[in-house]
């Protein structure tokens, strides 16, 4: 950001930028004037404890969690994993990119949407499509996430950072493309 000649600015990541924007924040403080994410994904820890007093909204969004945990993150266990494997499949078919990319859009996406299309544009559709494919970057995206979970040093507590930080959080039952769900 200094050689684009920003000194304050804020950072907001999604996904594997949901634990890179707060990094930002701890390790740049004097400049990172706000951090906000938006899949910050937090297990429970198993305590049940943990789970006493959650209202109904809390119950609503933790099974989501639970249905995304048990039948939505083959990505990542597949690109954690077998990152080059998938990264050929992805850069020479220019059909298992789109597909890879459609399918998260239309699991991600407005749920009341018939297709992904409906959601978001087939213009904006192809357009992350086309700079996956366009750039062969698939692989290296991939590895990100394999680099990450074989990284011990990438698990280990912090401490809080001290920077203002945001989550958005997904309301039951919201409709609103600004809100989204989660």
């Amino acid at each position: 950001m200094a050689r684009l000649d920003y000194d304050r600015y804020g950072v907001q990541g999604g996904d594997v930028g949901a634990f890179i924007a707060p990094e930002m924040g701890r390790l740049a403080p004097d400049h990172v004037v706000g951090v906000h994410v938006n899949a910050l994904v937090s297990f429970p820890s198993g305590d049940p404890a943990e789970l006493d007093g959650l209202t109904g909204p809390e119950q609503e969004r933790l099974a989501r969690l639970q249905h995304f945990q048990d039948d939505m993150m083959g990505y990542v266990h597949i690109q954690a994993t077998r990152p080059q494997t998938l990264a050929y499949g992805l850069t020479d078919s220019p059909a298992g990119q789109l597909a890879w990319i459609v399918e998260k859009f239309k699991e991600w996406s407005d749920p009341t949407a018939e297709l992904p299309t409906d959601a978001v544009g087939r213009d904006r559709l192809l357009t992350d499509v086309s700079v996956y494919w366009f750039t062969a970057t698939a692989g290296s995206l991939a590895n990100l996430y394999y680099e990450s979970r074989h990284d011990p040093a990438g698990w280990a507590p912090r401490s809080p950072g001290t920077v203002p930080t945001g989550c958005g959080v997904a309301v039951p039952g919201c409709r609103h493309p600004a809100v989204g769900r989660a």
